[in-house]
């Protein structure tokens, strides 16, 4: 539990600092020298193929998580009338994280429908039962009461799966030097409601991967922005100046949105939303993570890994990261993370 503490206070460090550059990627940029392609439909044939998240459905619910890190409890979020889905006594894979964000989503749960998590205020979770989706409401309206944002504090409405549950003989796939790592989700914006008051205002939606060493302690936080309510943002990166010396990296948004007609954002304030159109993002992660292990060799982060081999994924989360007065929900479904290897 510590260390979970840890890392989510380490986390709100790096995140603060990019919270209050412009948009994102106005921080540290880096110019790489390839940019990689649009990723067209991948053939399974001539490779070995593994999803790494478990199960990408959300059939078996929730882990609420309190504020304090401490694991609340379990809820399963299913269609009216219907039973919750069996889950064969096995515990959620996913966690919901609510950090710095007024009433629990757990202890202060308000009445609602059965596939409906909410405290009645501030956050709430919606599962679809027909399609599997997950909708992310996050209004902090109430929580700012007319005062600017605070830097320290910024709700977060999260979902998270770590560790990822790595089985023996299995941590190739989880490697980031198989050959490729394919992300994909459907996303859309439901609503978007931005109450303009002097001070910090940030909007992120973002999925950020754990890589890890596999020997020692080298720890990235590697991003892919979703949207971000100041515009697109580039390429960037950013150390904790707090004396952890931990990384976070992440890819452009053009490079998130690059199979799609178009990103989420039209102008700063100005996203789509109340479509029915879902925006497919598809993204090999591997080049990225060959670009981010070079610019850590070149400064001097990386203690230990010295190629991709030396790297894995050990985590997830995707959601909200606020700061300001916002009334938002994004909702995304098949969400997940494919690894491939070539056969012999």
């Amino acid at each position: 539990m510590a260390a979970r503490r840890s890392l989510t206070v380490c986390f709100g460090c790096l995140m603060l600092a990019l919270a209050l550059a412009l948009p994102a990627g106005c921080g540290r940029n880096v110019v790489t020298d390839k940019i990689p392609a649009a990723v067209t439909d991948e053939p399974d044939e001539g490779y070995e193929t593994m999803q790494l998240f478990d199960d990408v459905g959300f059939e078996r619910g929730f882990t609420v998580v309190g504020q304090d890190t401490s694991k609340v409890g379990s809820v399963r979020l299913y269609a009216e009338g219907a039973a919750p889905v069996p889950d064969g006594g096995q515990t959620p894979a996913w966690l919901v994280a609510q950090w710095n964000s007024g009433p629990c989503l757990f202890r202060d749960r308000a009445a609602s429908a059965p596939n409906v998590l909410t405290d009645g205020v501030v956050k709430t979770v919606t599962l679809d039962p027909a399609t599997r989706a997950v909708a992310l409401r996050l209004n902090t309206i109430p929580l700012y009461n007319g005062a600017p944002g605070k830097t320290e504090n910024w709700p977060h409405l999260l979902l998270e799966q770590s560790p990822l549950g790595i089985a023996d003989g299995a941590l190739k796939y989880y490697s980031c030097s198989a050959d490729k790592l394919i992300l994909s989700l459907d996303i859309r914006m439901n609503s978007y409601r931005f109450v303009d008051i002097d001070g910090v205002n940030a909007a992120q939606f973002l999925s950020y991967y754990y890589v890890k060493s596999k020997t020692g302690d080298d720890f990235v936080w590697f991003g892919v922005p979703l949207f971000d309510n100041r515009g697109e943002t580039g390429l960037y990166w950013a150390l904790d100046t707090a004396g952890s010396n931990r990384m976070i990296y992440s890819i452009p948004s053009a490079e998130t949105y690059k199979n799609s007609p178009h990103s989420l954002v039209k102008a700063p304030n100005e996203p789509y939303t109340g479509q029915e159109e879902w925006l497919h993002v598809k993204v090999d992660l591997k080049p990225h993570l060959e670009a981010l292990l070079a610019l850590g060799l070149r400064e001097g982060i990386f203690r230990y890994a010295r190629t991709v081999d030396d790297l894995y994924i050990s985590g997830v989360n995707i959601g909200w990261e606020t700061i300001g007065s916002f009334d938002i929900e994004m909702e995304i479904k098949n969400f997940g993370l494919k690894s491939y290897i070539r056969e012999d």
